[in-house]
């Protein structure tokens, strides 16, 4: 749970540093931009230019390596998935075959090309959003968003969500301590009996939670919406000649992948 708990917390975007001071919006306009030009990239460039300045700005604010391999564990996993079944469904050129649990397998260039191709989309999108949300509070994100008129309920939602993410955290940590004293971790047999029991009270308590906490706001007079109370303030200057920055820095980035 440690491990868990020090990828969820937002220490980072707390922090005051360059990028934490920048703009919630002039962020939100370059990872939007940035999102929407790393999907529909048809090469590997762009996907890994995306990459590889993100991890170049993260550092500059000193987040560790660690804490990045952690967070983007899953997402590697994910894109080294995706290249392996694209490289043995897809294509016709064989470049590596062998044999394994007596299964024929083959791996194909142009499989092993989409999927590299999948594999660094993947890993720049998540580390744009890595970039986010390791310089940004939430707060600031939903009233970004309560600016750019999304849906209250949306607003409202996430919010929430974040809100009894933490709480839901500490629950799972004290349960599973609880066990652990208990010895219901001691083999595998136990732990995987454990995590089944440890998931469905989670889903029980969290229901409970979620009607209690709504029976309260109810009975307080609440009615949905109002979540901030707090606007944005118009942009300044140098907020401006940021946003043009970002917009001639992704033009440029867009143009140039058509001489790659």
């Amino acid at each position: 749970m440690e491990i868990l708990k020090h990828i969820v917390m937002d220490h980072f975007a707390q922090r005051s540093n360059w990028l934490t001071n920048i703009e919630v919006r002039v962020k939100l306009f370059y990872i939007g931009i940035g999102l929407v030009l790393n999907i529909l990239s048809d090469d590997i460039m762009l996907p890994l230019l995306f990459f590889i300045t993100s991890l170049l700005l993260l550092i500059t604010i000193k987040v560790s390596f660690i804490t990045l391999g952690l967070r983007m564990m899953m997402p590697f996993l994910f894109g080294i998935f995706i290249l392996v079944i694209m490289g043995l469904h897809t294509g016709e050129t064989v470049v590596f075959s062998g044999t394994i649990f007596g299964y024929e397998l083959a791996l194909k260039r142009e499989g092993l090309q989409i999927g590299l191709l999948l594999f660094t989309k993947v890993a720049g999108g998540v580390m744009l959003m890595l970039l986010l949300s390791f310089t940004t509070a939430i707060t600031k994100i939903c009233m970004a968003a309560r600016w750019m008129k999304i849906p209250e309920t949306l607003i409202e939602v996430l919010s929430f969500l974040y809100r009894y993410l933490f709480l839901l955290i500490e629950k799972t940590e004290t349960m599973m301590s609880s066990q652990r004293s208990r010895l219901g971790y001691v083999t595998w047999f136990k732990t995987i009996k454990s995590f089944g029991s440890l998931g469905g009270m989670l889903i029980i308590r969290s229901i409970t939670r979620a009607e209690n906490a709504h029976i309260a706001m109810i009975s307080r007079g609440y009615d949905g919406g109002r979540v901030l109370t707090v606007q944005l303030t118009p942009l300044a200057r140098n907020d401006y000649a940021m946003l043009l920055s970002c917009g001639i820095l992704l033009v440029l980035l867009s143009c140039l992948r058509f001489f790659w």
